[in-house]
C-alpha cells in the first residue's frame, strides 16, 4: 500500500486512536480520537499519493461529519439514536481497519471495501432516513 515508514506511521497513529476510543466513556471523546483517521490519512497523503488512502480519508471524514452533525442535532431535539451502539460499532470498525492495515500484504481491495462499507452504514444510520430504517428494524448493526 504505502512505503514501509509511512505505513508504520499510519498504523501506529490509528492503533493509538483505537486504543483511546476503547478507553473513553464519553461519545464526544470517542469521536475526537476517531478524527485521527482522516487527519493522519491526509498528512500521509502529503508525502505519498495512494488511492486507497484517499478513499479511507474521504469515508472517515464523512463518517465523522455525519456523526458530529447528528450529535449536535440530538442536543437540540433528541433523536432516537442508540449512541452506545453507534460508538461501539465505530470503534469496532476502526479496529478492523487497523488490523487490515497492519497485515504485511493488504492489497485485498475487497476487504478494504467491506470495512469502508461498514463505516458507510454507521454514517447512514445517523442520518434522517437511517434513523427511520433503524427504528423500522431494516438497518441493524
Amino acid at each position: 500500500m504505502l512505503r514501509k515508514g509511512l505505513q508504520r506511521r499510519l498504523t501506529e497513529e490509528y492503533r493509538y486512536a483505537v486504543t483511546k476510543m476503547q478507553q473513553q466513556a464519553q461519545p464526544a471523546r470517542k469521536l475526537f480520537y476517531f478524527s485521527v483517521f482522516f487527519g493522519e490519512a491526509q498528512r500521509v497523503l502529503n508525502f505519498e499519493w495512494n488511492r486507497d488512502l484517499a478513499l479511507i480519508y474521504t469515508v472517515t471524514f464523512h463518517v465523522h461529519t455525519q456523526i458530529n452533525t447528528a450529535m449536535q442535532a440530538s442536543a437540540i431535539t433528541p433523536l432516537p439514536i442508540d449512541w452506545t451502539a453507534v460508538y461501539d460499532k465505530l470503534t469496532l470498525v476502526a479496529s478492523d481497519l487497523v488490523a487490515y492495515l497492519e497485515k504485511a500484504e493488504n492489497d485485498g481491495s475487497e476487504e478494504l471495501c467491506q470495512i469502508l462499507g461498514c463505516f458507510a452504514e454507521i454514517s447512514y444510520a445517523v442520518s434522517g432516513n437511517g434513523i427511520y430504517l433503524y427504528e423500522k428494524g431494516s438497518l441493524k448493526f
